[in-house]
């Protein structure tokens, strides 16, 4: 048996090897499992609460198209959303079901492929599997997967391009070919949410940094991906312009309207006469400020009532518009303006963002309260309302085929599990609830901080420690971290913080647009357990290193 393993001296570590992959196999499935468990049980808990105050814009935009009213639509939104309610509706018929199941699935895509990112950065896999329950469970994620929006393709989208960048940087994929990948996920992106701006570009300037190639090859894929993803983007435009679509605008004098309210000089630039019908209300509503910023979105809203103090009779919308625009650059470009927006405005509701710092920002609506809108923009073209009630879904469509009744649950057993997941913190409750083993927690529903604050915490400091990490390596004080560590602990970071940092500065920091941070934040956060794992085995090492070395030098000692 001595001969035999000496010679096959590689047969044991293969067999380790081996059921460690099988393991790990298993432990992928149950963990993709329990996620879906997840989705399930808020699908099944709320299945006819699927429209929210914006998911009318897009559903009424892919039924113009179906029914071939395109060129008569007026909504003001990227028609990204709509052409994949189209492209799902060509597939499997225009039901808003499949459109939310859909959207789930896409939710938990995004976060393999976050996980994917940390893997491919050359963290352990116990830490690729940690980022991917941080960026699946959060309940704020699967509270707006549950209903029709931009927020789950667009996460799906940034996620898909970051992924291909990191696989080109890390894995050594084809430069051009991972940039035109890049390019078709980032205009497709563009399309759905312009906003994702900030976004597209760190990630194109993160592959320019960190992509294993000359400069010119660089440059050429990075170009190459700019090109495919623009020539995406303005796609839509080119066929409204050759079919004659007329243009029915978009949402960005809305948004600057928030930017003009909250910090415009009204006592100084240009429309003075307008700024000073409107000088009142701006200072009375500004007094009222608070530290915590205002109780509801409501309020926050308030600058589109200045703006309604702007004009002048006789004005049009174009009139109206032009005037904000003008208020909105003399704001930005202006120093004293621009100081008082960063620091009275954007740092305040980045930290409401990011910490669940006001109700605002902490509290997510109950299910129950999408009833008024579900009632108010019916789409029996879609099928919503839907008509069904609490658990109904799984009474109506669960019947495995035989023999799988044999070895699965019975329908009153998994409405029964699902039940109990969501009683685990899913669910609302204005008080805490028992998440396990005695541990409390909040829901996404109550006025108290949830994780996102630990998540944002973990970000903040694997921020400083790239940094200050960084320098100190740098100049020799401490060991160097690993490089795909490093390198994709930026990219998570930088994209965790601009994805805040786009509707913090212009607009406030509301609870849904934390759904564009978090799988960011999970990434983050698992690359600096990595991290530190890697560092504390690091310490071990070389001090088992010294140790011995310490007794090589006394035995020789001894025998001197």
């Amino acid at each position: 048996m001595n001969e035999a393993r000496a010679g096959r001296p590689g047969l044991l570590p293969a067999w380790l090897g081996w059921v460690s992959s099988i393991a790990w196999f298993w432990i992928w499935v149950g963990a993709i499992g329990f996620v879906l468990m997840v989705h399930l049980a808020f699908l099944v808990t709320w299945p006819d609460h699927f429209i929210h105050e914006d998911s009318w814009a897009y559903l009424t935009q892919a039924e113009a198209i179906l029914k071939g009213h395109y060129i008569e639509d007026v909504t003001k939104r990227p028609y990204g959303v709509a052409f994949f309610v189209v492209l799902l509706s060509k597939l499997f018929g225009p039901n808003i079901l499949v459109f939310v199941i859909v959207q789930h699935l896409m939710s938990v895509g995004t976060a393999l492929l976050v996980a994917a990112i940390v893997r491919f950065a050359g963290a352990p896999r116990f830490f690729a599997l940690l980022a991917f329950c941080l960026a699946a469970l959060h309940g704020r994620l699967v509270h707006y997967d549950n209903s029709v929006g931009a927020e789950t393709i667009s996460n799906f989208l940034v996620s898909l391009a970051a992924f291909i960048a990191a696989g080109a940087a890390f894995r050594n994929w084809p430069a051009f070919l991972a940039a035109a990948g890049m390019g078709l996920a980032l205009g497709a992106l563009m399309v759905c949410r312009s906003a994702a701006i900030g976004q597209a570009m760190v990630i194109l300037l993160w592959l320019f940094v960190t992509l294993d190639a000359r400069l010119l090859r660089r440059f050429g894929a990075v170009g190459l991906a700019v090109f495919v993803a623009s020539a995406v983007y303005l796609t839509p435009a080119a066929v409204d312009a050759v079919i004659g679509k007329p243009r029915a605008g978009s949402e960005s004098v809305a948004v600057m309207a928030f930017v003009v309210g909250y910090s415009g000089d009204f006592d100084h630039g240009v429309h003075l006469d307008r700024k000073a019908k409107a000088r009142p209300y701006v200072e009375k509503m500004r007094a009222a400020d608070t530290a915590k910023g205002w109780a509801d979105t409501g309020e926050y809203q308030w600058p589109f009532g200045a703006v309604q103090g702007l004009k002048m009779p006789g004005d049009s919308d174009a009139d109206i518009g032009q005037v904000v625009r003008d208020i909105f650059i003399e704001t930005v470009t202006t120093p004293s303006t621009l100081y008082r927006h960063v620091t009275r405005h954007f740092f305040r509701e980045m930290y409401f963002l990011l910490f669940d710092g006001n109700s605002v920002a902490r509290r997510a609506p109950n299910p129950q309260g999408y009833e008024y809108f579900v009632k108010r923009d019916a789409l029996p073209f879609f099928g919503s309302p839907t008509g069904f009630e609490r658990g109904q879904l799984v009474r109506a469509y669960y019947k495995p085929w035989w023999p799988l009744p044999r070895f699965l649950p019975t329908a009153d057993q998994l409405q029964n599990w699902l039940t109990q997941i969501m009683g685990r913190g899913y669910a609302p409750n204005s008080e805490l609830v028992t998440f396990c083993c005695g541990v409390k927690v909040s829901t996404e529903y109550d006025d108290r901080p949830g994780p996102i604050r630990w998540l944002s915490a973990a970000t903040l400091i694997l921020a400083l420690v790239l940094l200050i990490g960084g320098a100190a390596s740098y100049v020799g004080l401490v060991r160097r971290p690993s490089r795909g560590l490093v390198a994709g602990g930026a990219l998570m970071v930088l994209l965790a913080l601009v994805s805040a940092a786009f509707p913090a500065f212009l607009i406030y920091g509301y609870n849904r647009y934390a759904y564009y941070v978090i799988p960011f934040l999970g990434g983050s956060s698992a690359i600096l357990a990595s991290l530190v794992f890697d560092a504390i085995r690091s310490y071990r090492t070389r001090a088992g290193d010294g140790g011995e070395d310490r007794k090589v030098r006394t035995a020789r000692e001894r025998m001197q």
